[in-house]
């Protein structure tokens, strides 16, 4: 590790979360009635004015709309209409999100996952869900230039890939596709996806460099907060190297990180990253352990040694090259926020096709301890395929605990900056802990190729063509909430839901889906009876998912927007695929502060 471990300090207690009762209002047991108000405020954090007592709390009602005692859910304080519940408080809705920290927001940076042009510049989209009570007016610029997108936002039904031209505001609780980027008219290249006929994109612009550079990120802010995914390129299937990402908010940066890349180099592509800065002047410092490879703009540097770059207010550091830098530490006297990928991963290594990965990774300091491992719906039937996942270990001397047994090549132990790849059924759930909160890791599940690779080179399966490489960030059990509305892609022939929920005061709370009404068939995960899961399609075979109901009452879920909720914590992953393309993310993640102690201080 060229000395890199023997920098890191030993640590102080860290902060451990524990989920308090949810003493909430029940979610509908029906199909109607959803409220709009898609605030996800379990276990948010206290106001420190609050009155309260030490054994009663008080916290924000599951709507957003009111103060309540935890013990009883006694309404302590209704909110004004301008106003919602955040950390326990009354305030301003963006305020109010910020507060509870969580993946809803009102400020993001982002940019296309191409860190290659060898591959031509598609349709780059953004999924918007107004998660707030209000009307949402959205702005975006780059460079500090605001981009004309009065021609670029469209609208879809559920199960329907149609778009209907957009204006105005976005409806409390509803969804819109903002068209951000695509080539010149008339561009013509293999592998290009242009974005639909009638489709004005807010820019033809593409300030992502080749490989290893400096770009410029895009910014969108809101008046009330939404939950944005960036999906590339819009229409992917047909691309055959999609990908998508759940984008965090500003609020939610940290100035300690961790890189991780998406996936190995391969004779397809290379490792990639991207750090953002929000603010100007910003100082960005490198601890890698392994050689940064200089490029246009940017001057490389040799393992174990600190290395510094300086950016403005949205621009970001692109690094790609053969040798990943996963494990690294990275640190900024601004908050600053990490990209992690690959320009087009074989997974595993021999195994074709090759895709984009590419998600946002959340700081260090939200890591988590605990994390339930299960996969998508199984392309073939067979819940034992196997699914890559790779854990990054922050600390030295981290123990690993599975649930119910370890997956064949896991690791029990982990050092600093290490990362270890083991294969699991993708029905196999389990669960894997840590020792204690100060030794938080970093969990990622993968799909592999679609047509897999052949004995002696590879034991990867074939699955003729269905699906193809993705990774997606797998959420900490103490970072799950308790209500998410995100938009599935409706152009992909496979999209499922997979749902985790966990134990709350000895009891699993009920999870409402708008299109199934209250999830029933859940299965256990591991021994310990704290977690189960379960999933839903909301397309198959180019058709719609699953139909829940008999009758007249009977009804079927579809691609589009997905709302869901809770009294309780869980969390939900969308997959989808086609042939030799795939794409996943999670519907939302709460961006808790987990972890108090430093990673190293870097000079």
């Amino acid at each position: 590790m060229n000395g890199f471990t023997t920098m890191h300090r030993a640590m102080a207690a860290a902060l451990g979360v524990t989920f308090a009762a949810a003493c909430m209002a029940a979610c509908s047991k029906d199909r109607g009635g959803f409220a709009t108000d898609e605030h996800t405020f379990f276990d948010a954090s206290v106001s420190p004015d609050a009155p309260a007592t030490p054994d009663c709390p008080l916290q924000c009602s599951l709507d957003g709309r009111s103060v309540i005692e935890t013990c009883g859910g006694t309404v302590v304080q209704s909110c004004a209409d301008d106003l919602a519940c955040g950390a326990a408080k009354c305030q301003d809705p963006c305020a109010a999100a910020a507060a509870d920290r969580s993946s809803n927001g009102c400020d993001f940076y982002f940019q296309m996952p191409r860190m290659d042009k060898l591959f031509p510049h598609s349709c780059n989209a953004a999924f918007i869900v107004n998660t707030s009570a209000h009307p949402v007016d959205m702005t975006l610029e780059r460079d500090g230039n605001e981009i004309d997108i009065s021609k670029s936002v469209f609208r879809t039904s559920p199960g329907s890939a149609e778009l209907v031209s957009h204006a105005g505001a976005i409806p409390p609780g509803e969804s819109v596709i903002l068209f951000l980027s695509d080539s010149p008219p008339g561009f013509a290249a293999s592998g290009y996806i242009r974005c639909p006929l009638g489709v004005t994109p807010a820019t033809t612009e593409d300030t992502v460099p080749h490989r290893t550079g400096i770009g410029s990120s895009f910014r969108l802010t809101t008046n009330m907060p939404v939950a944005l995914t960036s999906m590339y390129p819009f229409g992917g299937a047909a691309s055959q190297y999609p990908t998508a990402t759940l984008v965090l908010p500003v609020a939610t940066w940290g100035k300690e990180h961790m890189l991780v890349n998406g996936w190995a180099a391969s004779s397809a592509g290379d490792p990639g990253l991207q750090i953002v800065a929000s603010q100007d002047d910003t100082e960005v410092t490198i601890l890698p352990n392994k050689d940064i490879v200089s490029g246009p703009g940017v001057v490389g540097g040799r393992a174990g040694e600190p290395t510094k770059y300086r950016l403005s207010r949205g621009q970001h550091l692109q690094l790609v090259q053969s040798e990943e830098l996963s494990g690294s530490i990275v640190t900024s006297d601004k908050p600053i926020s990490t990209f992690g990928g690959n320009s087009c991963a074989f997974v595993p290594s021999s195994a074709k096709y090759c895709d984009i990965l590419f998600q946002q990774i959340p700081p260090f300091e939200q890591w988590g301890s605990e994390y339930v491992g299960v996969a998508y719906r199984p392309r073939r039937g067979n819940e034992h395929e196997p699914v890559p996942y790779r854990i990054v270990a922050a600390r030295d001397g981290t123990v690993l605990e599975y649930d119910p047994a370890v997956p064949a090549g896991a690791p029990t132990t982990m050092s600093a900056g290490e990362v270890a790849v083991f294969e699991h059924g993708t029905g196999d759930a389990f669960v894997v802990r840590t020792q204690d909160v100060e030794h938080p890791i970093y969990v990622s599940a993968h799909m592999t190729g679609g047509d897999g690779a052949p004995p002696p080179n590879s034991t990867a399966q074939s699955f003729s063509g269905a699906g193809d490489p993705e990774f997606v960030n797998v959420i900490p059990a103490a970072q799950y909430l308790s209500s998410y509305s995100f938009y599935a892609d409706p152009t992909y022939a496979e999209t499922a839901i997979t749902i985790v929920r966990r134990k709350t005061n000895g009891a699993f709370k009920d999870v409402w889906l708008e299109c199934a009404g209250t999830l029933t068939t859940w299965k256990p995960v591991g021994t310990r009876g704290e977690y189960e899961y379960t999933r839903v399609d909301l397309s198959r075979a180019r058709k719609s998912g699953d139909t829940f109901g008999e009758g007249d009452a009977a009804t079927t879920c579809q691609t589009g927007l997905q709302r869901m909720r809770s009294d309780g914590p869980f969390t939900a992953t969308v997959w989808g695929w086609d042939a030799y393309a795939s794409y996943a993310y999670p519907g939302g993640t709460a961006q808790r502060t987990l972890v108090t102690t430093s990673l190293v201080q870097v000079n």
